[in-house]
């Protein structure tokens, strides 16, 4: 993973510079896609255009083209011969991966303006970034997403939704053949695991635990899905770790959750899941680690997740290796017995029982 075999002094000085240059060079792509420039291309895939053809399409000035144009040249997203463009397979990609897609707006409309201050946010260890960006007091950024800006929202769980709902279905199917008779969802928001699982497994009884503007949404959710009977509500400060959870409960749900967190409230809270559990409950935690993926593109996108969580989140917390996590567990009192990795793209199920 990262092949750090040893560049020339050139290939590496090319390397810094694209670094240096990052922040201009996303922008560009951003509006080679947006603007219509990357789909008139690969529209023309076998007639290369050139730039007054370009602008005249797009409804651009020359010198809007020519400046973007030869930015996505320099990035490998262009070809450029002739005096004319084509689209490449990074351009291709820009234009049409899912992923990539997800990446770039999460970047562009929830992230890009509040990173400039990850300075600040790494120092003081609190969100430094999403005041500033967001003109808020909110100590995370939790509270606000249904108030975000619309764009700022749609980005946000445009991307949440890309890396969790892929393992989704797998999920409900491993989890409703394990026979649960009531289930815990730690961190359940509006309900969506709740319900497909409820809906899934007509013995399973799952009490979400979360803020009560959370549950609200949850309960409404799950009554128009038809499940109301089997999905509760538990409001609850999850952060304040003198409040026990529900106990005797055969199974804690915790998805995508424990990474919003610093590790010292990661370990409080397993350590009270550990102890709502049953003589034979287990606590199920699925997260994306970085150091668990199949391939360099994953594990390249988890870790440069994490200045989000420091300027824009909590201040606190980021993307963990499994080795972390197994860490936390024993610490709370809890013995990792089995994972299952390659769920989606990339997420892990990870299983844990009392000691």
């Amino acid at each position: 993973m990262f092949n750090q075999e040893k560049l020339s002094g050139a290939d590496a000085l090319l390397e810094a510079q694209k670094i240096a240059f990052g922040p201009i060079v996303f922008q560009c792509a951003r509006l080679l896609r947006d603007w219509g420039i990357f789909e008139l291309l690969q529209k023309n895939r076998k007639t290369p255009l050139s730039v007054q053809e370009i602008a005249l399409e797009c409804d651009l000035t020359i010198y809007a083209v020519g400046v973007l144009c030869e930015s996505g040249f320099s990035m490998g997203a262009l070809d450029f011969k002739d005096e004319k463009y084509t689209i490449t397979n990074i351009g291709y990609f820009l234009q049409n991966d899912e992923m990539t897609k997800a990446n770039l707006n999460y970047n562009h409309d929830v992230n890009y303006l509040g990173l400039f201050y990850l300075d600040e946010s790494l120092k003081k260890g609190e969100p430094v970034g999403l005041h500033q960006a967001f003109d808020t007091d909110e100590e995370t950024i939790y509270p606000l997403l249904t108030k975000l800006p619309q764009k700022a929202k749609d980005s946000w769980f445009g991307f949440d939704h890309f890396y969790s709902d892929a393992a989704f279905k797998t999920l409900v199917d491993i989890m409703s053949k394990k026979d649960i008779k009531n289930m815990l969802d730690i961190g359940g928001n509006t309900g969506k695991w709740s319900i497909a699982l409820t809906s899934a497994s007509p013995q399973t009884v799952v009490t979400i635990l979360d803020h009560k503007a959370q549950i609200d949404e949850a309960l409404k959710n799950a009554k128009e899905a038809g499940v109301e009977d089997r999905v509760k509500g538990h409001p609850i400060d999850l952060l304040d770790h003198t409040i026990a959870f529900p106990k005797n409960v055969d199974a804690i749900w915790m998805s995508q959750f424990l990474d919003c967190f610093g590790v010292s409230d990661i370990i409080n809270i397993l350590k009270r899941a550990k102890n709502a559990l049953s003589g034979e409950g287990r606590v199920y935690i699925v997260e994306p680690f970085w150091d668990r993926q199949s391939h360099e593109i994953g594990a390249y996108c988890l870790i440069n997740t994490s200045p989000y969580f420091t300027a824009l989140a909590n201040g606190t917390s980021k993307m963990y290796r499994a080795s972390e996590f197994e860490k936390f567990a024993n610490e709370a009192g809890l013995e990792v017995y089995e994972q299952v990795d390659g769920l989606g793209f990339g997420h892990t199920l990870m299983v844990c029982k009392a000691v």
